[in-house]
């Protein structure tokens, strides 16, 4: 087995936000930069711990505008294959935790 390339930093950075983008998994990731499965996660890892990240508080993500919302008056919102709809005058709190503990599901 021959060893693996190393990799600087810019260049785990680059892969880790590969790995962190919705819909890919640490797999492929790892297949398509030729680095073994351990090590992504071992920087998947790292890089989470080294953000200002804390138990209960949401991460932000990327959010897309459609051509038309979904409903007057509703927030909509996915993960993975379940849509939501929330009323305009939701607690923001309560999304991100119907969100964080969907995402976190391991189902």
């Amino acid at each position: 087995m021959r060893a693996m390339a190393r990799r600087t930093a810019e260049q785990w950075a680059d892969i880790v936000a590969a790995a962190e983008q919705a819909g890919v998994s640490h797999a492929d990731v790892a297949a398509k930069h030729r680095v073994s499965l351990s090590a992504l996660r071992y920087h998947v890892y790292k890089a989470r711990k080294s953000r200002d990240w804390k138990p209960g508080r949401p991460r932000l993500l990327p959010v897309r505008v459609g051509a038309a919302p979904a409903a007057p008056g509703l927030l909509e919102a996915q993960v993975g294959a379940v849509r939501l709809r929330f009323a305009e005058g939701c607690n923001p709190s309560y999304v991100a935790a119907v969100l964080s503990a969907l995402s976190n599901a391991s189902c």
